[in-house]
């Protein structure tokens, strides 16, 4: 019987990269977002794997949020402890409804603990070169994600930006006072800011890189697209903070970033129209 060889030290850190490695303690505080930013940017093998393990795990935790946290709300309702203050559940049925979501909100914060300690895992086991797959985790990337191909469909995702961003900002501001509508609109701005910003900022830069940015200088211009609105939301910060009475200048900054980042969506679809057209 023969027994592999270990891999030689030199070697193994030519096959680890420091993404990968760094993956696993950055999802932890970040979650999805921080892990598919980088599993959507990553072109190293090992920083690849490592970050579709940890997307992996983090989509099973979110699954397991929303399935949490939408049992509490539809308990509350049904029990009259919510917005309508209407119970129309049967005492039986109400106390067996309570037990399961008591139950779950239990797993959620094993689940939320158990992260902390698989995220240290997984880091170790990249240090040593292996992309560790997360227990119990669903394998919803590495099943699905070779059938989402959105490299021919980045000015796509850049377009949905511009039309959902004025939409979502429009109705935390405008719409309804309603409660429900508030606590749609609430999470709506939290998608907008967490999600669908990151993912146009990324595709902007693999668009750029990949179909009609090949000169190294005009790449380095794709990051004027992030960087000036940037730039922009520090001077508006400075601008609430100094010489208004502003209550939040951090959320003054932010929905001056998304104007901004707004404005510069469409400037780059134009340039890559004209350029394209040309």
């Amino acid at each position: 019987m023969t027994s592999t060889p270990p891999t030689p030290g030199p070697k193994l850190l030519e096959e680890r990269s420091l993404g990968g490695i760094l993956i696993h303690f950055l999802a932890i505080p970040t979650g999805v977002v921080g892990a598919g930013i980088l599993y959507l940017l990553a072109t190293d093998e090992f920083t690849k794997r490592n970050a579709r393990n940890a997307l992996d795990w983090h989509l099973t935790v979110l699954l397991i949020t929303a399935i949490t946290f939408g049992s509490v709300l539809t308990y509350a309702e049904l029990t009259g402890q919510g917005i309508t203050d209407v119970s129309i559940l049967p005492s039986s049925v109400s106390t067996v409804a309570g037990i399961v979501t008591s139950a779950l909100l239990m797993l959620w914060f094993a689940v939320t603990a158990w992260t902390f300690a698989v995220g240290l895992i997984a880091m170790v086991k990249a240090i040593f070169g292996t992309a560790w797959r997360y227990p119990f985790s669903l394998a919803l990337v590495e099943r699905f994600g070779s059938h989402i191909n959105l490299s021919d469909r980045w000015p796509l995702v850049i377009l949905g930006y511009i039309v959902l961003s004025p939409l979502l900002i429009w109705a935390v501001f405008f719409a309804s006072a309603n409660d429900a509508i508030v606590i749609l609109s609430a999470f709506g701005l939290l998608g907008l800011i967490l999600g669908l910003t990151p993912l146009t900022g990324i595709a902007m830069y693999r668009h750029g890189k990949e179909h009609w940015l090949q000169d190294a200088d005009q790449q380095s211009h794709v990051f004027a697209h992030v960087g000036l609105p940037i730039l922009v939301a520090a001077i508006g910060y400075v601008v609430s903070w100094s010489f208004t009475q502003s209550v939040s200048p951090q959320g003054d900054a932010m929905y001056v970033f998304l104007a901004a980042f707004w404005i510069s969506s469409i400037v780059y679809l134009i340039r890559w129209w004209t350029t394209s057209s040309e």
